[in-house]
């Protein structure tokens, strides 16, 4: 039965309204292809959610909607299955097998992006996007409110594509697809509504430092940090930049060097990686208020999945600053601009600049892996480059040394590149660092660092594995800095 036509419940809408909704008593919503996001819709949308009816939306034919209204056919008729589960059941198998390829291709994030003809689905591997197909007209809005409303754990129940949404895969879909977990966010656009999906793998392997790209010399000082239980270790570096993951290996690190006889306890929003041996818990309610009752929980060593305002940082200081230690993450694009980060969230500089609080500062960005099978020789294809690009080239690097994205082959399924590398910078500030840095500011504490403590750089970092042929200084330039990013900010050799 037809809820919307005259006389029913919501019988009182608009005649032209009708033209394009309706709503039946086995709570599908039809929408004529192509009206998802007219605004009447949307708020008739929210009039349903608002009457307690959780409705799945199909897309039909202006056709099929007339017959609807005419009690001429069913919904089973129309192609939807018995019932709006069986409908939304295949729509779920369909996200799984997406879901699947997305595993099986080693993509971190999944898309929808909106159209004006409808949604493209896209990948994003080895930090570029791929796009994998497209959904004509309401077929991707179907798709996205079947992950929101029915296979998603999430404070709204309800999908709303007119405003943005938060939430994570449920654990019976995670499980099936061979992941960890998987965190949904929507956005309302011009085109229509957004939906991007982060994978969270677990392999039950600790990746080793050597083999996310860390050089020995820094993998020297993160030894020494996980060698103490005190103090303040900030990682740092842009979303998608591998932070949790180097944190998950720091932290396995750290448990194992102390043969697991210490309570490490973390909170997470959500808990992106299985940590053995620690107290993973989920965030519940304010950062602040998280790390407070934690600090109740006689823990040795606190992680925080990150620092994100005032009440958080002093929360994570006062651990710190009664001999516990703290792990946590900030969105900075050096490991300098940690401290300035916190200094702009208004936490005192005499916490603040304190080496005995603060221990370690690192920063990571990743950068794509060229395949050896089809790489290319700089100087025999230099000509494919910016003259600019070709001068950094000729003055940062050995060139002989140098290679090229290939045009791909089937090691590297046509992409060219087989994987990525972490490009960091690690700063154990010290009192001289400190003082430099309250008196002169970022840059010059960064100068210091590098021309007196012998500190490496994600420039430098990023050089050696040009020079070794592993990195593209193109892509290198890309994904990290360009290849003179360190005599223009920190000086030195023109």
């Amino acid at each position: 039965m037809a809820l919307t036509a005259e006389g029913e419940r919501f019988g009182n809408i608009n005649p032209e309204l009708r033209q394009l909704i309706c709503l039946t008593d086995d709570d599908v919503l039809h929408i004529v292809d192509g009206y998802e996001a007219d605004p009447f819709v949307l708020a008739f949308q929210d009039t349903v959610r608002r009457a307690g009816i959780k409705a799945e939306l199909a897309s039909v034919t202006p056709e099929q909607l007339k017959e609807l209204y005419q009690g001429i056919t069913s919904a089973i008729n129309l192609g939807f299955g018995r019932s709006s589960q069986e409908s939304a059941s295949k729509r779920q198998r369909e996200v799984v097998q997406i879901l699947k390829l997305a595993t099986q291709s080693g993509a971190s994030d999944i898309h929808f992006f909106p159209t004006p003809n409808g949604h493209q689905l896209r990948f994003r591997v080895h930090g570029e996007l791929d796009t994998i197909k497209s959904f004509a007209g309401g077929d991707g809005l179907a798709l996205l409110s079947t992950i929101y409303t029915s296979m998603c754990e999430s404070v709204d129940p309800n999908y709303r594509p007119e405003v943005s949404q938060d939430g994570r895969l449920q654990s019976e879909f995670v499980k099936e697809c061979g992941l960890f977990g998987a965190r949904i966010a929507t956005r309302p656009t011009l085109n229509g509504p957004w939906m991007a999906v982060r994978l969270l793998y677990d392999s039950g392997e600790v990746i080793p430092l050597e083999r996310m790209g860390y050089l020995d010399e820094q993998i020297d000082l993160l030894t020494r940090l996980i060698h103490r239980t005190e103090g303040m270790v900030l990682l740092s570096g842009t979303t998608g930049s591998g932070k949790s993951t180097a944190l998950q290996t720091l932290l396995s690190m750290l448990l194992k060097f102390n043969n697991f006889a210490i309570n490490l306890a973390t909170v997470e929003d959500p808990v992106e990686y299985r940590i053995e041996g620690a107290n993973q818990t989920p965030l519940l309610g304010e950062w602040a208020d998280a790390i407070t009752n934690l600090m109740r929980m006689d823990p040795d060593v606190l992680m925080l999945g990150e620092i994100r305002d005032l009440l958080s940082a002093i929360a994570a200081f006062q651990a710190a600053n009664t001999g516990h230690g703290a792990w946590s993450t900030v969105h900075t694009s050096t490991a300098a601009a940690c401290i300035q980060r916190l200094h702009d969230l208004g936490v005192e500089d005499s916490l603040l600049m304190d080496p005995s609080l603060v221990k370690g500062l690192v920063n990571q960005s990743l950068t794509r892996v060229l395949c050896p099978d089809c790489k290319l020789p700089y100087l025999e294809n230099c000509g494919r480059l910016t003259r600019d690009l070709q001068h950094r080239i000729q003055k940062r690097c050995i060139p002989e040394h140098v290679y090229l994205k290939g045009a791909g082959c089937a090691r590297c399924k046509g992409r060219g590149v087989v994987g990525r590398t972490a490009i960091a910078e690690i700063i154990l500030p010290d009192l001289r660092f400190m003082r430099t840095f309250r008196e002169k500011g970022k840059a010059e504490a960064q100068a210091f660092w590098v021309h007196s403590l012998g500190g490496i750089t994600k420039n430098a970092h990023l050089i050696h594995r040009i020079n070794e042929g592993i990195v593209d200084p193109l892509l290198g330039e890309k994904d990290v800095c360009q290849l003179d990013e360190d005599v223009m900010t920190i000086g030195g050799r023109q």
